[in-house]
């Protein structure tokens, strides 16, 4: 699933080019136009690189598509200024996501919205009124919606790993993870469900449970999944094969370890960026499809980064509160 800010942050360092062709100068166009999302995402990007004191000395071509600010720093910070000997590209991209490193550090209205939730590499483990539990990996977060006829929690980030009350103890209320656009239903007791760069994965450990995905055009999937399978569900509700799943290797974060395999590397850097201040970048397409496997140390995400950059052949730069892949 595209990432509206990461896309923005890379139409700014193409922007910021000494001459960018007409054909760029369109092609952004089309993507600003293309979703609220991404003309949101560009004026925040626009904001952060004004206030970095950049735009307003050299706007360049980015000054036709400027979004003006109020808020415009009359100098870049001290600790930063060995950056500007950079390649602009890259001076352009480690400024921009510095500031959006420095702005945000959640997404507000998901922590405003949750009633449980977890900080940056902090595993949190909570009880819920019908006496399920629920263990959130770092930078999680869920809603929590019982009623008379159902008792559901939305998981708005992150990884939940659930180990629901039965529904014949809780007054024949069916328990229910909703995760984007689908919905998994307990027909036992434990499961996982996560999160990870637009998609949903659920892994059952015990009994079954029925995953459901909304397209939207009343017509979903859904299937139910047995112990030691797991399926995956898009942004938009469409279901996946099921597979074979390794319940311990599902949550092997729990005994702080990050098992992948053959994911992209853009949903690995996603997971990675959940488990240490700041942000980690990938600049462009070949890195962000590129599928790695391993096993690292939540505890040393640095070295992770290094192992990782080094295997797919990338270059690595490291600012405050930034990493970018390049």
């Amino acid at each position: 699933m595209p990432d509206p800010e990461l896309e923005a942050a890379e139409w700014i360092v193409r922007l910021n080019d000494s001459r960018p062709s007409a054909q760029t100068h369109a092609a952004f166009e089309r993507w600003r136009a293309a979703s609220p999302s991404n003309a949101m995402a560009f004026g925040i990007a626009q904001r952060a690189w004004g206030q970095m004191g950049q735009l307003a000395e050299n706007p360049g071509t980015l000054a036709r598509h400027s979004i003006p600010s109020t808020t415009i720093a009359s100098r870049p910070m001290a600790s930063l200024r060995r950056l500007w000997a950079l390649p602009s590209a890259i001076t352009a991209c480690a400024a921009l996501a510095l500031m959006i490193g420095f702005a945000w550090v959640g997404d507000p209205v998901t922590y405003l919205r949750a009633d449980h939730r977890t900080g940056i590499s902090q595993n949190g483990s909570f009880t819920l009124d019908d006496g399920s539990h629920v263990d959130l990996a770092p930078s999680s977060a869920i809603a929590v919606h019982f009623d008379s006829q159902e008792r559901r929690i939305e998981l708005l980030a992150g990884t939940a790993y659930v180990r629901a009350t039965p529904k014949v103890q809780a007054g024949g209320r069916p328990f229910v993870v909703e995760a984007g656009r689908g919905t998994s239903t307990a027909l036992g007791t434990r499961f996982q469900v996560e999160r990870r760069a637009g998609d949903t994965i659920v892994t059952v450990m015990h009994h079954q449970v029925a995953v459901s995905g909304d397209t939207g055009s009343g017509m979903g999937k859904s299937l139910i999944l047995s112990p030691g399978q797991k399926l995956r569900y898009d942004a938009n509700g469409h279901i996946g094969r099921v597979e074979t799943a390794s319940p311990d290797l599902a949550l092997a974060w729990q005994n702080g370890q990050l098992v992948f395999d053959r994911a992209p590397l853009s949903e690995v850097m996603a997971t990675l960026n959940r488990y240490r201040a700041g942000r980690i970048v990938l600049l462009g397409g070949r890195l962000r499809s590129h599928r790695v496997s391993g096993v690292f140390d939540s505890n040393d995400i640095d070295g992770a980064i290094t192992a990782l950059a080094g295997e797919v052949g990338a270059s690595r730069l490291d600012a405050p509160l930034l990493t970018a892949l390049y």
